[in-house]
């Protein structure tokens, strides 16, 4: 197996969806992206796998090293840098868009929670615009800096609301404190699994604060189309759920999803 299958394997595994979005593409403009969805993909885990704040710092900090020593020259014997390696000098990456998406995820292993709604969409653009940012440059397409934001918001945010339950079970919250707090809910209590029928209207509220990043015109990037595509359609399966993202129907795939991604990349 190739250190480029291996991160294909690793994103079909634990980044379906971005999988898909990558199919879209040729081979080697594929496997680029493998890399840095796996790269990505374990920034993102560091709240996983670790119980300490600090460890998670050191755990990022082990990765802001480790595509340093790129820039640097020097390239680690693992499975997910050595791709990435190459990735970075074929494509002539930048440096600083990898340290963004680093110093985004310290938010996670800190366990703080939005304080407000801006806060929520700071980090949604965070955590996931400088990614795309480096996508688009491995496919030599081309968005305007305010698309390819609202693009990028729109999908986390999306995503985050998806992961509710995943993140409660782990004692995380990424809602906005204050509008929970104008919905009369606590964290305490959706930690103890107690009053998650309250949130239905905050989610209905988020999801009312970023029609304005839906109507998104006029995108040239085939992948910010399909991207965009994948999470209007997740963002209809919590619509037609109530607002309620503990249904389980949520977590079950759209007919067709594949098929609609890719008609929504043309």
């Amino acid at each position: 197996m190739t250190d480029f299958q291996y991160c294909g394997d690793l994103v079909r595994q634990y980044d379906t969806d971005r999988y898909v979005l990558s199919l879209l593409y040729p081979k080697a403009q594929r496997e680029a992206l493998w890399a840095l969805f796996a790269f990505n993909h374990e920034i993102a885990k560091t709240r996983e796998v670790v119980t300490e704040t600090a460890t998670g710092l050191i755990r990022l900090q082990w990765w802001r090293d480790a595509v340093g020593k790129i820039y640097d020259g020097e390239i680690l014997e693992h499975e997910v840098v050595k791709p990435l390696a190459d990735v970075i000098k074929r494509y002539d990456l930048s440096r600083e868009t990898f340290e963004h998406s680093v110093y985004a995820r310290e938010f996670d292993v800190e366990d703080r929670q939005p304080t407000d709604m801006q806060g929520m969409l700071k980090y949604a653009e965070l955590t996931t615009a400088p990614l795309n940012e480096l996508v688009l440059k491995v496919l030599g397409e081309e968005a305007e800096d305010d698309v390819l934001r609202d693009v990028s918001v729109h999908f986390a945010v999306v995503g985050l609301l998806r992961a509710v339950p995943f993140h409660l079970h782990q004692r995380r919250c990424y809602l906005p404190e204050s509008l929970m707090a104008g919905h009369g809910v606590s964290v305490s209590k959706l930690y103890d699994w107690k009053k998650y029928e309250a949130l239905v209207p905050v989610v209905e509220s988020i999801l009312e604060e970023i029609s304005a990043y839906a109507g998104t015109t006029a995108m040239r990037s085939r992948f910010l189309k399909a991207s965009h595509k994948l999470s209007a359609i997740y963002l209809k399966q919590i619509v037609k759920s109530g607002y309620n993202v503990f249904d389980p129907q949520i977590q079950i795939e759209p007919p067709f999803k594949v098929l609609r991604v890719w008609m929504g990349g043309f």
